[in-house]
């Protein structure tokens, strides 16, 4: 019987085909706003649970998720069809070299907490982000920051030390957050966000309640509120959507769809994803610092057998994917060739090999078995080390304690943090980290572009990680429900615009 790998997984820097099908970029339409109830509460399956609500200082795609837009926001936002709009701040220039960004921020903007947002505020969060040792999730993406200061009570200049044509993007993220700065709320367990929802309740383990905020600056939300629940089997999930207990599956299997896709009391819509299952390899081990290795270990993994395993799947290749501007089909850099992979091995001196491989509970073991099964054929001994997700958090992926491991990436800049030799898989290759840089100083998209098509067509040729799938997104929900988005939402998940009908 297919299965479907549960839809989790890291904002590192988290996830399938029935029914209605939407372009990039886009949100199911909203229902008639005289027919909808504005006090609803929107009950929602999800699948990774953050594991702290502090955004200055926790990765992982279930806290970008709940969080990104809904309860903080920064001085700019970006749509689902990835336009950068105005948010905390009503307007901006860019300077010619691009080397100064200058907004004007909004005066009538209160924290959850009461309290009114000030510049100071900005720029305190900016340089708290930007800083050296920031612990910040996003922090790697502020590195061309040079100062951040308020000009007056309404204006904030930024100056990059380069030019970076993504910089507004990464404004977008945690690492452009604005939070207060003389608020003492534990943000592990609390929130205190400038977005029109605030923290209502957090069950651990089960369910995340948001409800709108007072006095919101921005269109006030569509809906009474938002219930997040934690449900990790699919028959479950599947069983609380018929039975009312909630009202959509966000990143629904391809079971779930099959199931609800005759019937009319519920609408099966599919979305574009920006995500890899990512087999990382630590280029500190001596086996894996070998490029025949890591080719070897490509070619021994059927990845078609996996996709068709997984459901609604497909080849990745490379870190990229069909609607990126950057993509390349590199899925035949590695193709599946166990022979070929044992002769790679045997050049590289390799005929055992030992190799541990760490990874989440929060992935279904049907995807690590496969692997070790068809390792194990050209003769590595893979040993599954399944652990907590914070866990992994803290060994794998800051302390790099690992020698294989696989995490869901949903960061469309992932592609470039092959570039930073001090990411969690310690990659290091002087012409990546060069093609990052002209991509990211590039003065035109159509030269960042080609760079990033340069970028991952090296790293795939280099076998610097391997892409196991990439998977497309479907929410399943009731036909009542509208205004929902369908595209990317591993990491942009807005859910002010969901109505439910009366």
């Amino acid at each position: 019987m297919r299965r479907m790998i549960a839809s989790t997984g890291m904002v590192l820097g988290g996830i399938l085909l029935v029914g209605c099908a939407t372009g990039a970029g886009s949100t199911t339409p909203a229902s008639d706003p005289t027919s909808v109830a504005s006090d609803a509460i929107v009950d929602i399956r999800v699948g990774l649970e953050p594991t702290s609500l502090d955004v200055t200082t926790t990765s992982g795609a279930g806290l970008v998720q709940v969080m990104r837009g809904n309860v903080y926001e920064g001085l700019v936002g970006i749509t689902e069809d990835l336009q950068i709009v105005p948010a905390l701040a009503s307007e901006w220039e860019v300077s010619e070299d691009g080397l100064t960004y200058t907004f004007t921020v909004r005066d009538d903007v209160t924290f959850h907490d009461g309290t009114p947002m000030t510049v100071d505020d900005v720029v305190a969060s900016l340089q708290a982000a930007s800083a050296e040792g920031s612990v910040n999730p996003d922090a790697k993406r502020m590195t061309q920051v040079a100062s951040v200061e308020s000009t007056d009570a309404s204006t904030v200049v930024i100056t990059l030390e380069e030019r970076d044509i993504n910089f507004l993007d990464t404004l977008t993220t945690a690492a452009g957050y604005v939070v207060s700065s003389a608020s003492d709320a534990d943000l592990a367990s609390e929130t205190n966000g400038t977005g029109p929802y605030t923290l209502d309740q957090w069950n651990r383990g089960a369910t995340l309640a948001l409800t709108p905020a007072d006095d919101y600056w921005g269109d006030a939300p569509a809906n009474g509120g938002v219930v997040f629940h934690y449900i990790s089997d699919e028959t479950t999930a599947s069983t609380a959507l018929q039975s009312g207990e909630i009202d959509m599956i966000a990143g629904a299997t391809a079971e779930t769809a099959e199931l609800f896709g005759a019937d009319d009391a519920f609408q099966v819509v599919e979305g574009d994803s920006t995500s890899w299952m990512t087999l990382g390899f630590n280029h500190t081990v001596e086996s894996l610092s070998d490029q025949r290795v890591r080719q070897a270990l490509r070619q021994a993994i059927d990845k078609s057998e996996l996709a068709e395993i997984v459901g609604q799947a497909t080849e990745a290749g490379s870190i990229t994917v069909p609607s990126d501007p950057w993509f390349v089909d590199m899925t035949e850099s590695a193709p599946f060739d166990p022979e070929a992979a044992k002769d790679l091995l045997a050049e590289a001196g390799y005929s055992d090999l030992d190799l541990t491989l760490t990874v989440s509970n929060t992935y279904d073991t049907i995807i690590t078995e496969f692997i070790a099964a068809e390792l194990a054929d050209i003769g590595v001994n893979v040993t599954i080390d399944t652990v907590e997700f914070a866990t992994w958090l803290e060994d794998a992926y800051t302390n790099k304690q690992f020698e294989l491991t696989m995490v869901l990436h949903v960061d469309p800049s992932t592609a470039t943090y092959y570039g930073n030799p001090n990411y969690y898989w310690s990659y290091d290759n002087a012409e990546a980290q060069a093609l990052v840089a002209e991509a990211r100083t590039a003065t035109t998209t159509d030269v960042r572009d080609e760079k990033m098509r340069e970028l991952v067509t090296l790293v795939a040729e280099d076998s610097a990680s391997d892409w196991l799938y990439t998977a497309q997104t479907v929410v399943v929900a009731n036909a009542d429900v509208a205004g929902f988005p369908v595209d990317r939402i591993s990491n942009n998940f807005r859910v002010s615009g969901i109505t439910v009908a009366e």
